[in-house]
């Protein structure tokens, strides 16, 4: 959202770097095209991928006096991406990465709106096949033959699929704004005290089975500060963790690496399988109704890329279980097509012909699975 509002670009990948006399965005060749149409002349795009492009460190290390600071906000930068910046600029020239307390566009946003804090729905045993509690007992063994006294989740999917829990905070995608803390014999919850519903609570009391707490979701640092004093073994946290928060452990007693959760979610049960046959089937139902309709009523020349989309939505809508789209529909006729991740607008927004190509590339989220 940063990224977006200070240099009017959009795509979902990006680095801005803004200096006294240079402003530059980073993307690569899915997003070449929307870059430039999108940023004014202020910007400078890097096209990341070509031979000619620097880095970002190289870039800084070459452009910046010797010794200069580099303000990063660690609420964004991962523990694996400021280490090694971090220690290319330093051994190149001298720099120093600068965690800021306070991310200057905020300064700049004043109409930034809110985080979401929508509705957290517990998903059941049908859709899931695994309790908490289970999931939970497979997390611990691996913590302990790694010495871990307590294991940080800061990764939404992770979370959400751990507690058998899905939100809507993030368009097109079933996850909450949360953080979790695993310890041996209970965990803690850290979302809004507004997500934080007797519906979930009364979750998390018959699926965990054991002891558990939840807390205000800015309360994670205080945390995390309490129970690394004088701690023994180690704080086990993903790479991919924000460095405000990894920054936090001391370096001796910090297990940056790959938590238990992905590779445990990523070997389906029997339930999860047969889920994600079903959403597949159903969804391929609600396209094929979609490419029949379209077929028999293109020729009236009155369907375009942005209803086109509304209507295969209304078909998939009508399928169990159907939650939403899983990204926006790129429908998109003739040269729209060549745009990666095209998304109509009405300024943009063009009939459906049978003289032209028409791409449709798009997915649904369903309590069952997603396409």
């Amino acid at each position: 959202m940063f990224r977006a509002f200070v240099t009017g670009f959009t795509g979902s990948a990006g680095t801005a770097i803004v200096t006294e006399k240079d402003a530059l965005l980073w993307t690569d060749g899915r997003y070449y095209l929307q870059a430039t149409e999108q940023m004014d002349s202020n910007w400078t795009l890097m096209k990341e991928g070509i031979p000619s492009t620097p880095t970002q460190g190289c870039w800084l290390a070459k452009n910046l006096p010797s010794g200069s600071r580099v303000g990063v906000d660690p609420n964004i930068y991962t523990y694996h991406m400021w280490m090694p910046l971090q220690s290319q600029l330093e051994a190149a020239s001298g720099h120093k990465l600068v965690p800021i307390t306070k991310n200057l566009i905020d300064a700049l946003w004043t109409e930034r709106p809110p985080r979401p804090t929508n509705a957290v729905r517990p998903l059941g045993a049908e859709f899931t096949g695994r309790s908490v509690a289970d999931k939970l007992a497979a997390v611990r063994a691996q913590m302990k033959d790694k010495n871990a006294r307590f294991l940080i989740l800061t990764a939404l999917d992770e979370i959400a699929w751990l507690l058998n829990l899905r939100g809507s905070d993030i368009a097109y995608n079933p996850v909450f704004f949360s953080y979790v803390v695993i310890h041996q014999d209970s965990f803690t919850v850290f979302l809004d005290a507004k997500q934080a519903s007797n519906e979930l609570r009364q979750h998390l009391t018959k699926e965990s089975g054991g002891k558990f707490e939840i807390q205000p979701y800015e309360e994670i640092f205080n945390y995390i500060r309490h129970h690394t004093l004088n701690l023994e073994g180690f704080a086990w946290s993903s790479e991919n963790a924000s460095f405000a928060l990894t920054s936090l452990i001391p370096a001796k007693h910090l297990l940056a690496e790959i938590t238990p959760i992905p590779l445990m979610k990523a070997v389906k049960n029997s339930t999860e399988a047969k889920g994600m046959r079903n959403a597949h089937l159903k969804d391929g139902a609600a396209l094929c109704c979609y490419f029949a309709w379209l077929e028999k009523n293109v020729e009236s020349g009155t369907i375009t890329e942005i209803s086109g989309a509304d209507k295969l939505e209304e078909f998939r809508a009508q399928q169990a279980d159907f939650v939403g789209p899983s990204f926006p529909t790129i429908s998109s006729v003739g040269p729209h097509g060549a745009i990666i991740h095209y998304q109509p607008q009405p300024e943009t927004d063009v009939p459906i012909t049978t003289s032209t190509v028409y791409l449709c590339d798009s997915g649904g989220q369903y309590r069952d699975g997603t396409t």
